[in-house]
């Protein structure tokens, strides 16, 4: 197993350093939540927000801010602080959309276009639970989790 090294956070921005093993760097990130929540290493405040990752590299109790050597990992937006954001759903009749946005944090926009007629590629519709069917599109600036299977994880 790969050893990682892991600073998590919380809100009131005390953080603890921990280093743990695992097969995968989500699973390396689980643990390091959880180790850090277990740590006599930091107390809570008034309010405390959940745990979140600030930073992770892979390496035994590793500096993660100032050894040069050092590769930080990408963090899945699901670990970071301002975590994975709203799944929006867009509904189209009658229309097109041209382009989505996202700012200030992240997002997953999922937009169904029940204007199929004419597509191209009929082996794209989809079905509603109601049987009718759409052409489904994805907009997103969430970071991936690798080890995730959750759908949906394609960006428009």
């Amino acid at each position: 197993m790969t050893h990682f090294t892991v600073q998590c956070a919380y809100a009131a921005y005390y953080s603890t350093t921990v280093t743990v093993e695992a097969d995968t760097l989500a699973d390396a990130l689980e643990k390091a939540v959880s180790t850090a929540n277990e740590s006599s290493a930091w107390s809570s405040s008034d309010y405390c927000g959940n745990t979140y990752v600030e930073a992770a590299a892979e390496g035994e109790d590793v500096d993660l801010w100032n050894d040069e050597r050092v590769r930080p990992l990408s963090i899945p937006s699901r670990f970071t602080e301002d975590g994975e954001g709203p799944h929006i759903f867009v509904t189209v009749e009658g229309g097109n959309i041209q382009h989505v946005d996202i700012q200030d944090g992240t997002a997953l926009v999922e937009v169904h276009d029940y204007d199929t007629e004419g597509t191209n590629e009929p082996g794209d519709i989809e079905r509603d639970p109601d049987g009718a069917p759409y052409l489904r599109g994805i907009w997103t600036n969430r970071i991936p989790d690798p080890d995730s299977n959750s759908a949906p994880d394609t960006a428009g």
